[in-house]
C-alpha cells in the first residue's frame, strides 16, 4: 500500500466527456468538515455561474440527492458540467489537505477544469465555458458520435480504410483520440462511425460507441471553433499557477498563449495523451491522480508509463454509464485500477495523506 502524500509530485488528470459513472462528490465530502466545505463551495460557485432557469441545482444531484443524478444527466449539458465541478473539487480537496499538483494534464473538454485548477480561469468562467461549449458541439455536431477501439493507432487506420473500401465514405471517420497505445478513438458521421466499428470487431478488434452524441475532434467541425472561442475570448485570462501539459498542442502552455484560442482548438483538432503523459512523467512527476469519476485516465497512464504510480479519488463502484447516447457499454481497457481515499483533513491541516489501496477492479470508463 502506498500513500499520496503532501510532498509527491503530482500530476492531476482531467477526463473528457466520454468519462462513464457519475461523481461520487457525497463520498469525497464525507471525509470531514473541511473537504465538505470545499466541495460545497465548488459546487455553489459552478451553479452560480448557470441560468437557474434552465439548469437543476447541482448541489441536489450531486449532494443531497445522487439518486436523481441519472434522471438529471438526461438534459443536454448536466452530464458535463458534474464532470467539470467533479474536476475543481478533486483539485480544491487535495489542496486543503496539501497536496499541491505541480502539473496538470486535460484531455479535451478536461481542459477548462485543467486551466481553471491551473489559476488561468476562475471556476465560474470554467463553467460558462463548459456550458457555452455543450451548446455549441449540440448544435454543430449532430448526427455524428465518436467510438473506441482496443487498438493502436495503425490498426484502427486499417478499419478505417477498410471500411472506405466498403463504401464507408473517404475522410468522414477520422482518429480523434489517441488515450493510450493500444486504445483509439475515433469521430465521423453516425453511419460512417457505425461500419468502422463494425469492421473493427471483424477484425477482432473490440470496439463500441461511446456516451458522446456529437462530433468532435474532427474537420468537419471547422468554424464551431470560432463561434466558441468568441463566446469565450472576453473572459480574463490569468497567470498560470501549475504546468499545463496539452495533448492537443504537444506541449506546456506559456503565458503568452492564447489559451483561448487552445481551448477552441481541441473542438477540431486531434488529441494525443500518451505523448503527453511521458513528457510529464520525464519533467518529474512521481503519481497522476484522476480528477474526476472513474478511474480512466489513470488507466491510460499505467498503459502509457511503466510502473507509474496512480490514485483515483472519485473511483465509482456502482460502475453507472451515463445515459443520453451510447449505444453500447465502452469495453473494458487492459490493466486494472487502484481505489483511494482522499484524506480526511481540513484546509487548516497540511499533513493528510490520501492513500492508494491495492488494485481491486477493472474500469469500463473512457474518456474523449
Amino acid at each position: 500500500m502506498g500513500r499520496l502524500r503532501p510532498d509527491a509530485v503530482c500530476a492531476l488528470l482531467f477526463p473528457g466527456t466520454g468519462s462513464a459513472g457519475a461523481p461520487d462528490l457525497v463520498t469525497l465530502a464525507a471525509r470531514g468538515p473541511g473537504p465538505a466545505r470545499v466541495v460545497g463551495d465548488v459546487v455553489d460557485a459552478v451553479q452560480e455561474a448557470l441560468p437557474r432557469e434552465r439548469w437543476p441545482s447541482l448541489r441536489r444531484i450531486l449532494l443531497e440527492d445522487p439518486d436523481a443524478y441519472r434522471e438529471a444527466a438526461r438534459l443536454p449539458g448536466v452530464a458535463q458540467l458534474a464532470a467539470y465541478t467533479a474536476s475543481v473539487a478533486v483539485d480544491r480537496v487535495l489542496r486543503a489537505a496539501g497536496v499541491m499538483p505541480r502539473f496538470a494534464v486535460g484531455q479535451s473538454f478536461g481542459e477548462i477544469a485543467a486551466l481553471v485548477c491551473a489559476g488561468a480561469f476562475s471556476v465560474t468562467d470554467g463553467a460558462r465555458m463548459a456550458a457555452d461549449l455543450v451548446g455549441v458541439l449540440a448544435r454543430r455536431g449532430g448526427g455524428g458520435g465518436m467510438g473506441l477501439l482496443e487498438a493502436d493507432e495503425a490498426a484502427t487506420l486499417k478499419c478505417i480504410a477498410r471500411a472506405e473500401a466498403e463504401g464507408a465514405g473517404a475522410g468522414r471517420v477520422v482518429v480523434a483520440c489517441l488515450n493510450a497505445p493500444s486504445a483509439t478513438v475515433v469521430s465521423g458521421p453516425d453511419a460512417e462511425l457505425d461500419r468502422v466499428l463494425a469492421v473493427a470487431r471483424e477484425s477482432g478488434v473490440r470496439a463500441a460507441r461511446l456516451a458522446v452524441p456529437y462530433l468532435s475532434h474532427h474537420p468537419a467541425m471547422a468554424g464551431a471553433d470560432d463561434e466558441w472561442y468568441a463566446m469565450i475570448r472576453p473572459m480574463r485570462q490569468r497567470p498560470l499557477e501549475v504546468a499545463v501539459h496539452s495533448p492537443v498542442r504537444g506541449r506546456a502552455y506559456g503565458d503568452d498563449d492564447d489559451l483561448h484560442r487552445a481551448l477552441a482548438d481541441c473542438i477540431v483538432k486531434p488529441v494525443r495523451l500518451p505523448a503527453t503523459l511521458r513528457a510529464v512523467h520525464r519533467a518529474g512527476a512521481t503519481v497522476f491522480v484522476e480528477g474526476g469519476a472513474g478511474g480512466a485516465l489513470c488507466q491510460c497512464a499505467r498503459m502509457t508509463v511503466r510502473d507509474v504510480a496512480t490514485v483515483t479519488p472519485l473511483r465509482d463502484r456502482r460502475r453507472t454509464a451515463p445515459p443520453g447516447g451510447a449505444t453500447a457499454a465502452p469495453p473494458p481497457l487492459a490493466g486494472r485500477d487502484a481505489a483511494s481515499e482522499v484524506g480526511k483533513a481540513s484546509p487548516e491541516v497540511s499533513k493528510a495523506s490520501p492513500e492508494v489501496t491495492a488494485p481491486d477492479e477493472e474500469s469500463s470508463d473512457v474518456p474523449s
